[in-house]
């Protein structure tokens, strides 16, 4: 009943839309009325806003009524032929909950399982079905944990839940875009913001409603026992599948590169124990409830779930219903490859091994990671920061400020001191990687696992365990550091190693000041030679945030960005190869200044943002033609 409530509800605040702009629409037509009658010379004014508004609220509202165009589905479609054993249990689950079945199948990277459809006038006339088949739900659930997977999705087509989900999203759609259009802060967007917010609200809460309906049609098909493990495995696997998708199977990403053999990985991930025995019941326990969300609690679905067993019977038997759902497949490595090629296709990813994906991604995600630092160290302190600074901050008296500006939120000490530990973690990774002292390693205990030359694991944790809070153990690190060849200016910079033809890798960055406004010769330092690149005011202004002015920050981590490729193609930039260069002179201090002589002629640089191994990178290159200062 309430259920039934909410929906009509939803429904009527979806009415509601339409009602509220027309009484909008209808009250400006009065005031010019009013204003033509009485006070002519506003009218002009006033019809402005009133065309403004319409056409705002026209084009949002068409929204709703309009035909949404659907996404190309994504996967790999399965097909009756293909794969016979999945299609019967999808069919038997259909039957039961009285609809009938979804059109195509299709496998997907993603560890959940969901339903389309795309219906017609406003939901009235039925449409394609699509049932999205996650491969980490196949590797991670059994047979009969997937009957109740598949009778919750089959359980959407039976209530038309998929029916008016289009809708009610297009009718959130068209409130988002008024908001937009009008202003957050201005009277009429604060107006239409106060119907989004509860509209939203309602409308997830009959989604919430929906899932748990859905959860009946489920649990009636595959039995209460086999319906509350597969609700907590899902929680698991949710869980793992993110974790190892932002420690391992995205660390390629950013340089073109895709490990080969994604799933194959995620088996293997899950044979360490720490990431396989994980407490689920706390996991449910420490949810997040919000009136937003569009499912419930696992915890109240499990209650739901339990109170009805005794009405509830196992409708579908599945055979050896214990074994790997993923042996309903035919041929799950053919299916599976296809996905993963699939994968590759669509982000434009090169297919490499763990180790190469790791070595490469691994360098250029830590060394992205370690630029922000520097620059929210730089946002502190008037002085360029460097490694001895952030050491210099971790071990005085500042280390609380510069902990809680890493983080972006308060922090007790203990707390303070692991993001402390684990921002000089990454800083010395970069600077050992990047003076070629160590090299990323695959682990699947753990990501960001560097070794040395012999192949032994560095331990960087330990080295920097004792340094936030004590200044003396900071002396000690950049001592340690400094006999490895690393300076205490050292600053770090994005290699522009990519998977394929990718251009000089840039090894240091250095961001100039010149006496007129607006223009900033930035000095790239390759193994081609001596990129020099200068920001013009478009690319300038473009460097977000909006403001006249921008941070030596905002210029570097903008600068830092560009990698080899765009210099050789950019035809702003100056390519000075190392022969032609006679002599390079680097005072490093506060602003340090580099002195460029070529052809006869000197120029000077003085720097505002500096990322690399400035010395190590020119000593490189110039060797014998360099004067430090």
């Amino acid at each position: 009943m309430l259920a039934r409530l909410r929906t009509a509800v939803a429904v009527a605040m979806l009415v509601g839309i339409f009602v509220l702009a027309a009484g909008v629409l209808g009250g400006l037509v009065v005031a010019l009325v009013w204003v033509l009658r009485n006070a002519p010379a506003g009218a002009a004014g006033l019809g402005f806003i009133l065309s403004s508004v319409g056409f705002v609220l026209v084009v949002a509202l068409l929204r709703v009524f309009r035909q949404a165009t659907p996404d190309a589905p994504g996967g790999v479609a399965l097909s009756p032929e293909r794969e016979p054993a999945l299609w019967s249990l999808v069919r038997q689950a259909a039957e039961a909950v009285a609809t009938r079945p979804p059109d195509e199948i299709r496998l997907v990277a993603d560890a959940n399982a969901a339903v389309s459809e795309d219906s017609r006038w406003l939901g009235l006339v039925p449409g394609t079905r699509i049932l999205y088949v996650g491969v980490p739900l196949l590797q991670t659930l059994t047979r009969s944990q997937l009957v109740f997977v598949l009778g919750h999705e089959m359980g959407h087509y039976s209530e038309r839940h998929t029916a008016l989900s289009g809708v009610t999203r297009r009718g959130l759609v068209a409130l988002v875009e008024v908001v937009d259009g009008f202003g957050p802060r201005r009277p009429l967007g604060r107006l239409f913001g106060a119907y989004l917010a509860l509209y939203a609200r309602v409308v997830r809460a009959v989604a919430r409603g929906q899932e748990l309906d859905a959860d009946r049609w489920a649990a009636a098909l595959a039995g209460p026992e086999a319906s509350v493990s597969a609700l907590r495995a899902i929680v698991g696997t949710a869980a793992s599948w993110d974790r190892f998708v932002q420690d391992h199977a995205t660390v390629g990403n950013s340089v073109g590169m895709v490990p080969r053999g994604v799933f194959a990985g995620y088996a293997q991930f899950l044979s360490v124990p720490a990431h396989r025995d994980v407490d689920v019941d706390r996991m449910i326990a420490e949810e997040r409830r919000s009136p937003l969300d569009t499912h419930p609690p696992t915890a109240r679905r499990v209650q739901r779930i339990e109170k009805q067993a005794h009405e509830l019977q196992t409708a579908v038997v599945v055979p050896d219903g214990d074994e790997p759902a993923l042996r309903v497949l035919t041929d799950p490595v053919g299916a599976i490859s296809e996905v993963e090629a699939h994968i590759a296709r669509e982000s434009s990813l090169t297919p490499v091994a763990w180790e190469g994906a790791v070595e490469v991604g691994g360098r250029r995600r830590n060394e992205e990671r370690a630029v922000r630092v520097m620059s929210l160290v730089d946002s502190l302190t008037p002085e360029v920061a460097d490694l001895s600074l952030v050491v210099h901050l971790a071990t005085h008296g500042r280390r609380r400020e510069l902990a809680e500006r890493l983080a972006g939120h308060e922090l007790d000490d203990p707390q303070a001191l692991d993001v402390l530990r684990s921002v000089l973690e990454l800083l010395v990774r970069c600077a050992l990687v990047g003076a070629g002292h160590a090299t990323y390693v695959h682990r699947w205990d753990r990501p960001d696992v560097v070794v040395d030359e012999a192949g032994t694991e560095v331990d960087v944790a330990g080295l920097v365990e004792a340094v936030p809070g004590n200044p003396a153990g900071g002396e000690w690190l950049l001592e340690v550091l400094r006999a490895e060849g690393i300076s205490r200016t050292w600053n770090p910079a994005v290699s522009s190693r990519v998977q394929g033809p990718a251009g000089p890798e840039v090894l240091a960055v250095l961001v100039t000041k010149q006496n007129w406004r607006y223009a900033h010769p930035v000095l790239y330092v390759t193994d081609a030679g001596l990129a020099i690149r200068t920001l013009g005011y478009r690319e300038y202004h473009s460097i977000p945030p909006i403001s006249p002015q921008k941070t030596p920050a905002q210029l570097l981590e903008h600068s830092t960005r560009v990698d080899g490729l765009r210099l050789l193609v950019d035809p702003a930039t100056e390519l000075v190869p190392w022969d032609e260069v006679e002599h390079v002179t680097y005072v490093d201090g506060a602003r340090p200044r580099l002195t460029v002589r070529r052809s006869g002629r000197t120029t000077s640089y003085s720097a505002v943002g500096v990322a690399g191994d400035v010395v190590q990178a020119f000593g490189t290159f110039v060797y014998g033609r360099i004067s430090l200062g």
